[in-house]
């Protein structure tokens, strides 16, 4: 048994190795993208869309509650949402172990134990306190192994959060369980949410000390005893946390419930597989691993869900999701859940569309059952799942609370209006598809009056057009929004005035360093050269992004007096350039996207822009046992222009790839060279 710990404590990974030869899970770096302001995640142990995210804080905190160069750990809290804005949100029931001093808000730790993997963390407490975690949906698991003490100790903070704590209650319900609700303010204090929980403890804890919202449990310890905590939540309630626990993981043993988690990830990460350069691969899965972090499953046993309204229903033959960020997650991740989990794909719709059958409110409400952010463009997200195959939801049901929203929805600076344009169009799709003919060519002229602001303030490039919050703009410059109209590319090539000059502002942009990839408005525009006359520098300049040093100027508000320099994605905890937050999955979507070759630029329209992938060849397992191949032929660091192609045996020359082609199985292959074919996928 004490071997099997060590290991255990190690190298969890070793056993499922062991079953899947050179495991995924071996080139996911949960500690990517967590120093500093480089990204904002965190390593805590979770399974694929979990609600439960229990993990450390440390001191100082970071947004999502942890930073890699912090010294010391505040305790263990049960949830987060990862690399959004403000101050993040969650960070709710922390719980630190203690041995002989209780009055302690903090704990200094040894970084070299520190070890984590997707469903696994632990690390060693300079008090000789050993403690892992790890995670069903619904229910943590902590194990701590204290030294030999009269004087243990667990302090649980009821009153933490990352984004402001509200109120919350207790019930101590015998010696070794207690209950607690907690309600907390939202990412940028918009809004709130409500979680409940039941805690069990394997040894009687004695209640020592209460002081506001913490609480100070003691119990003696034997030395290398395991202390065992079970922490499990409810979107509904005490009772159901307590009921969930009872009925799912009350007799699951830790080493079986981490064993399980990653596997699961396992399963859900293997149906890529990528082969080429090792440190390609480490960016790639964890990258991969981050897109799957968000949204969370909030149904419970009952197969009930809090809605906005805050009331309780039921769900009719789907799992409920919640947790949204839907104004950057729109733009590329999604394409990714309907290629290879289109039945997850369409309970997230279904999810969507009875958050606005009960009551979407702006951002967040106020009956919310886990940190969340923003809604903005779900009618986008929806139509591109819906032309990908991803169909089996009613759009019905939420149509006018759309039209409604959408005139609600601000448009008085230039960038909002070309947002608001985006949903229009969107919905003009939807009223097409509904047969309301009269109400979709009202909506389509209203999503067509981006030319007006286009013209005005995008048409002519000034000195003005390189200010960060220039003309009232939320995050970036006039030469970054410029380009967010991806629903209408023909529009803009006829206001420049040909694809010649289209191409032209294009090379300005980049060759000048007016591109930003460290926020979301402009990612989209390294692939926009295939709507032009140059395609291959949208290979030039992807590859660049994905592999070589590169200069970018701009943070999250400002334009820096002295540049960045070198790579934007690395594989260590400085993961990304600084102020590059991942906008919950956004900037990995990107990354395991573009690494493909592939990429979504007009979300809504089933289709991928193409570029030369970084990986010698990728494997997508589809269901029903289909398989999409990429194989690449001359790669190196230097040979990432595509001189020809081949789509099934036939020749394949433009620049974009059908969503059909992939789901129904088949083979691309690229051959590479060092100098572009100047004429592949021109005019295509």
């Amino acid at each position: 048994m004490k071997m099997k710990k060590i290991l255990l404590l190690f190298t969890l990974a070793v056993s499922l190795s062991l079953a899947y030869p050179q495991s995924v899970l071996d080139y996911v770096d949960v500690f990517m993208c967590t120093s500093g302001d480089h990204g904002q995640l965190d390593p805590s142990a979770t399974v694929p869309f979990g609600m439960i995210k229990p993990g450390p804080d440390t001191d100082p905190v970071n947004h999502s509650g942890y930073d890699y160069t912090a010294e010391k750990i505040t305790g263990f809290s049960h949830n987060r949402i990862g690399g959004v804005g403000c101050s993040g949100a969650g960070g709710n029931l922390r719980i630190l172990p203690a041995s002989g001093e209780m009055n302690i808000s903090s704990a200094t730790f040894d970084k070299k134990s520190e070890r984590g993997s997707p469903g696994y963390y632990s690390v060693k407490f300079h008090s000789g306190i050993q403690a892992e975690l790890t995670a069903t949906n619904q229910t943590a698991i902590h194990r701590y192994t204290y030294p030999k003490s009269d004087k243990s100790y667990l302090i649980v903070d009821l009153g933490s959060s990352f984004a402001g704590f509200i109120k919350a209650s207790k019930a101590i319900l015998n010696e070794h369980e207690f209950a607690a609700t907690v309600s907390a303010r939202n990412v940028c204090d918009v809004g709130r949410y409500t979680v409940h929980y039941h805690v069990w403890c394997n040894k009687k804890l004695e209640l020592v000390k209460e002081e506001g919202n913490k609480l100070t449990f003691r119990f003696p310890a034997k030395k290398n005893e395991e202390i065992l905590l079970y922490v499990t939540v409810s979107p509904i309630s005490q009772e159901e946390a307590k009921a969930e626990w009872r009925t799912r993981t009350r007799d699951l043993m830790f080493d079986d419930v981490a064993e399980a988690a990653q596997k699961a990830w396992t399963e859900l990460l293997s149906k890529i597989e990528v082969e080429g350069k090792e440190e390609y691969k480490t960016l790639f899965y964890t990258h991969l691993y981050h897109i799957f972090l968000n949204p969370v499953k909030t149904e419970n046993r009952n197969k009930q869900f809090l809605a906005t309204d805050g009331e309780v229903y039921a769900s009719q033959g789907y799992e409920h999701y919640g947790c949204w960020s839907m104004w950057d997650n729109f733009r590329n991740k999604f394409a990714v859940y309907a290629l290879i989990i289109p039945d997850i794909s369409n309970d997230i719709c279904n999810s969507l569309v009875d958050l606005y059958r009960y009551g979407e409110p702006y951002w967040s409400g106020f009956y919310e059952p886990v940190p969340t952010v923003r809604t903005e463009h779900t009618v986008v997200t929806l139509l591109d799942f819906y032309r990908r195959g991803v169909d089996k939801f009613d759009i019905e049901p939420m149509y006018k609370k759309l039209c409604a929203e959408i005139n609600n929805i601000s448009d008085r600076t230039p960038d909002t209006r070309l947002e608001k344009s985006y949903d229009y169009w969107a919905l003009s799709e939807f009223a097409e598809i509904l047969g309301k003919t009269e109400d979709q060519e009202i909506l389509l002229e209203n999503a067509m009056r981006y030319k007006r602001t286009w013209r005005r303030y995008f048409l002519n490039m000034g000195e003005n057009s390189d200010i960060m919050h220039g003309d009232g703009l939320y995050e970036g410059t006039l030469w970054q929004y410029r380009w967010h109209v991806q629903f209408d590319f023909d529009g803009i090539i006829e206001m420049i005035g040909s694809k010649e000059k289209y191409t032209e502002e294009l090379e300005y942009f980049f060759e000048n360093h007016l591109y930003n990839h460290g926020n979301q408005p402009d990612i989209q525009v390294p692939f926009m050269f295939n709507y032009g006359t140059k395609p291959w520098l949208t290979q030039k300049w992807v590859n660049k992004i994905l592999t070589k040093d590169m200069y970018q100027y701009y943070g999250t508000h400002e334009k820096w007096d002295e540049p960045y320099y070198g790579r934007i994605y690395k594989a260590d905890p400085v993961g990304y350039i600084p102020e590059m937050d991942d906008d919950e999955g956004t900037m990995s979507g990107w990354y395991v996207l573009s690494a493909m070759g592939i990429y979504p630029v007009e979300v809504g329209r089933p289709h991928f822009q193409i570029s030369s992938p970084i990986f010698d060849k990728i494997k997508i397992h589809l269901p029903e046992g289909k398989t999409f191949e990429i194989i690449t032929h001359n790669l190196s660091d230097d040979n990432f222009y595509i001189k020809d192609a081949s789509l099934n045996g036939k020749q394949f020359n433009q620049t974009y790839i059908n969503n059909s082609d992939i789901v129904n199985g088949g083979v691309l292959i690229f051959n590479l060279s060092d100098v572009p074919n100047e004429s592949f996928g021109v005019g295509r």
